[in-house]
């Protein structure tokens, strides 16, 4: 019992702490539940990637809310629900997306033409390059960073000098401008695809 109360004594400065826009709280916070959030994602959509954009959204979510949260309730509990929030709205998303190309026709069994295809992915890269070089600079960074050399955004954060949560921001910002710019360009990307560029 005395263990419990001072669990719940120590969460409670935690969340004052983090209400108080402490990053050494957020990171203690993020640092004991990431790894279950992780997992529970990856056993629902069974992807590593989307596991930990849900990971990234959650977190980022609670950086968010921190002068919202209720210093004397568990934020683990907080945490599972936005988690569980965050898997429904993906699962219907992928699932509609999943309808509607079946429906028009967009998943065939038959193969496409080798050469087209070819085509195709070679106006896309010059595209995708072309929606890359408009970004302002510090998104460009973040960016190529992320994409190019495969950075982790803590890393990332290092070696711009700005925090995780930054480079979060720049990394949304870009993919939400590259996305309109290559929807400008003819190409529609489902939400649930345009997770391969993250």
């Amino acid at each position: 019992m005395l263990h419990n109360d001072a669990n719940k004594y120590e969460e409670a400065q935690l969340l004052s702490l983090l209400a108080d826009d402490s990053e050494y709280a957020f990171q203690l916070i993020y640092d004991r539940h990431r790894s279950r959030i992780y997992q529970v994602s990856l056993r629902y959509l069974k992807s590593p990637i989307l596991a930990q954009e849900v990971v990234q959204d959650v977190f980022l979510k609670l950086w968010f809310n921190r002068k919202n949260l209720k210093t004397d309730q568990p934020v683990e509990a907080w945490l599972y629900q936005v988690t569980k929030n965050n898997l429904l709205n993906r699962l219907r998303k992928i699932a509609n997306e999943w309808k509607a190309m079946k429906g028009l026709g967009l998943i065939a069994e038959t193969s496409i033409n080798n050469t087209e295809a070819i085509c195709q992915e070679a106006q896309y890269d010059e595209l995708l390059q072309a929606a890359i070089a408009q970004l302002p600079d510090q998104q460009q960074k973040v960016f190529t960073l992320a994409r190019q050399e495969q950075l982790t955004y803590n890393d990332i954060a290092q070696r711009l000098n700005i925090s995780p949560l930054t480079v979060k921001t720049h990394m949304s910002r870009a993919l939400d401008s590259i996305k309109v710019y290559l929807s400008a360009h003819g190409i529609i990307i489902p939400a649930a695809l345009f997770i391969i560029l993250k």
